[in-house]
């Protein structure tokens, strides 16, 4: 059954990527011309540009990657609880075997596979047209998946936070706004940021794709940390969905 209920939600994402394929790829496109029109303008600020603000275009890249990757995910279960209860079928997910949250991260599941794939048709073209030289090494994909546990912990918290208040596109979109920068910061990766959110998955994938060497306490605080996201985000949907159910309030928009 839980075969059939993946199954299910990728029948469900192919259909709407063809039925809506013209504003998938207007949201690669819109991607790409993106982070390019930011390059342009960060080397126009001084006229040595990016070498002179000590930035490379390498790892800015690659950290634009990480920043899609989570928040795609991030809003791969937010949005779907908002707009499951805009459309009035949120209670019917609730109904699925295994309930809301089962459904809800089969979903997320499907659409983070998505995400990867859509970051990737994202990361190639700009790594073309800007001449970034990507070399992944034999783990790469060991630095994605623990970089997707992570932003799956707090898409999940944040997707508690849409089960509670229903409408929170407003918030989210702050939230979104504040990531960009925080991302960006990441790019001159320090020692000591090391702790912060994501910047241990982001770093290891920065690491992974150019082809270098990771120490094994860098790999081992991203595992940590994955794992620290994934509960405390498992913990607060499962709180607040216990909650609504109690309240009656998981159908009502």
């Amino acid at each position: 059954m839980l075969c059939w209920q993946l199954w299910s939600e990728f029948l469900l994402e192919w259909n709407l990527t063809r039925r809506y394929w013209f504003d998938t790829l207007a949201g690669l496109l819109a991607s790409v011309l993106f982070f390019y029109s930011m390059v342009l303008g960060l080397e126009n600020l001084t006229p040595e540009g990016l070498a002179s603000l000590g930035l490379d275009l390498g790892p800015l890249l690659l950290v634009f990657a990480a920043f899609n990757l989570v928040v795609g995910t991030f809003q791969s279960i937010a949005y779907s609880v908002q707009s499951e209860a805009a459309l009035g079928t949120l209670e019917h997910l609730g109904l699925a075997r295994g309930g809301l949250l089962r459904q809800l991260l089969l979903r997320a599941l499907v659409r983070g596979l998505q995400g990867i794939t859509t970051s990737a048709l994202v990361l190639l073209p700009l790594a073309l047209l800007l001449g970034v030289r990507l070399a992944p090494a034999p783990w790469w994909p060991l630095s994605l998946l623990l970089l997707y546990l992570a932003a799956l912990g707090f898409a999940l918290g944040m997707g508690a936070l849409a089960l509670h208040f229903k409408q929170v596109e407003g918030f989210f979109t702050i939230v979104q706004f504040l990531f960009l920068p925080y991302f960006f910061s990441l790019v001159r990766f320090a020692p000591w940021m090391t702790p912060l959110p994501f910047a241990p998955g982001t770093q290891l994938l920065k690491l992974a794709l150019t082809g270098e060497g990771a120490s094994p306490g860098l790999l081992l605080l991203a595992f940590v940390q994955a794992l620290l996201f994934l509960g405390a985000g498992l913990f607060a949907m499962a709180w607040v969905y216990a909650g609504v159910r109690r309240r009656g309030l998981l159908g009502r928009y």
